[in-house]
């Protein structure tokens, strides 16, 4: 019986070709905007990530103060529980990565003209998550042996842009949610009327098998099976595109987001991403064909 089962709904799915279609290809819509909003939710993690790695605060000291008294402090915020770590960048160090950073540049042929080493020794405080920033820069405030120590305070701030980045990618989330129920709705009403005509063009079958005695569950589970079909065909459509794009376009991919590497993610999540997608298009399959036969049993 489940063998013929699979036969029915294998040869509901090669006859009716272009009803078929119109299905999978409302899944494969469905889950194209998927991959994609799991796409974008990589990006956004790693654009965090990078401007997390940029941020610190910089504490530059006037050239007088002793290598010995800047240790003594950096002692200090070493032991915060707010700091990350504390990285100590000498005249030495901020002249040569200076250089480095500006050859070529109209700045260095300056720096010969001086003959001197205007950089000053400095520590470069990294915090273990944005929002500690605030904590670090009143600790620095409020410690007055400081005052005759430090020239400059830098803090950037730039955990104003990690907001902002937030603040961005949820709403562009909220837009990916809307857009996936919006083709999930699509892809319910394409395999609801694909079914339905099918139904209708099959009618006297129907009536033919309920008049042998055919239970409900006999009619209606080749309906469910080639939905399912078309389900799946559209699952594989859909990834074997995205890897192929993925693949052949990594470089260039790349380059526009900035160095995330999108082929990497893909594959790196590929069985969450096969397993999570394969799920909801059968359920999206069984509930819209399961309606619609059930709709008709009951008339």
């Amino acid at each position: 019986m489940i063998k013929r089962i699979f036969k029915n709904g294998w040869l509901n799915f090669i006859r009716q070709g272009s009803l078929s279609f119109g299905t999978m290809f409302a899944i494969f819509l469905a889950i194209v905007v998927a991959q994609g909003l799991f796409i974008f939710h990589g990006l956004i993690n790693y654009s965090i990530e990078e401007v997390e790695n940029q941020i610190d605060v910089s504490l530059f000291f006037k050239e007088e103060v002793s290598r010995e008294n800047i240790s003594l402090f950096k002692e200090q915020i070493e032991a915060l529980s707010e700091v990350k770590h504390v990285v100590f960048i000498s005249k030495e160090q901020a002249y040569e990565s200076f250089v480095k950073n500006h050859e070529g540049d109209i700045y260095i042929e300056a720096l010969k003209i001086i003959e001197i080493n205007p950089f000053l020794p400095s520590l470069r405080i990294t915090a273990k998550t944005p929002s500690d920033y605030k904590t670090i820069s009143e600790f620095i405030d409020r410690n007055e042996d400081l005052e005759d120590l430090i020239y400059k305070m830098d803090d950037f701030r730039r955990e104003e842009v990690i907001e902002k980045i937030e603040h961005l990618s949820s709403n562009i989330r909220l837009l990916g949610l809307i857009l996936i129920i919006v083709f999930s709705f699509l892809a319910f009403l394409t395999t609801f009327n694909t079914i339905r005509l099918t139904i209708f063009s099959q009618r006297k079958e129907i009536e033919i098998m309920k008049l042998v005695g055919a239970s409900n569950a006999f009619i209606r589970w080749p309906y469910i099976i080639q939905s399912i079909f078309c389900a799946l065909v559209g699952v594989i459509l859909s990834s074997l595109i995205i890897f192929s794009l993925l693949y052949f376009f990594n470089d260039s991919i790349t380059n526009i987001l900035m160095g995330f590497n999108v082929y990497e993610y893909f594959l790196s999540n590929i069985s969450i991403i096969l397993i999570g997608q394969t799920i909801i298009a059968i359920l999206l399959a069984l509930f819209s064909s399961y309606v619609a036969i059930s709709k008709y049993l009951k008339k």
